[in-house]
C-alpha cells in the first residue's frame, strides 16, 4: 500500500520565517518536531524523498507485472512527481535567494 501523503503545511513551522524549505515527506517532520538542526532536517527531507521515488519505481514494476493496484501505482508516481517539483522549485528558490544575497553590496 502507499503512504500517506504528509501536508506540507505541517513542514512550514520548522522555518523561523514564513518561507520554509521543506518537502512533503514524514521524515521531515518527525526532524523537525525535534528541533534538529537545519542540516538535518534537510537530510531527512532529501531521504525521503529517495525513499517516496523508490515506492514509486517498485509500484511501477509491480504494476507492469500485475503484482500492484493500478491506482496504487498511479497515486505512487503522482506522489513522486509532487515531491521532486516542490525539491526542485525549493532549490531554485534557494539559489535565487544566495544569488540575490551576494549581489548586495556591504554597506
Amino acid at each position: 500500500m502507499v503512504a500517506p501523503i504528509v501536508p506540507v503545511t505541517a513542514l512550514a513551522a520548522a522555518a523561523p520565517t514564513a518561507a520554509s524549505a521543506a518537502t512533503a515527506a514524514t521524515g521531515a517532520a518527525a526532524g523537525v518536531a525535534g528541533g534538529d538542526s537545519f542540516a538535518n532536517v534537510l537530510g531527512s527531507a532529501i531521504d525521503a524523498l529517495g525513499q517516496t521515488t523508490a515506492n514509486a519505481s517498485t509500484l511501477a514494476v509491480q504494476g507492469a507485472t500485475g503484482q500492484a493496484n493500478v491506482a496504487d501505482v498511479q497515486v505512487a508516481s503522482t506522489e513522486a512527481q509532487l515531491a521532486v517539483q516542490l525539491a526542485t522549485t525549493t532549490r531554485d528558490d534557494a539559489v535565487t535567494a544566495f544569488n540575490s544575497i551576494m549581489s548586495m553590496s556591504a554597506g
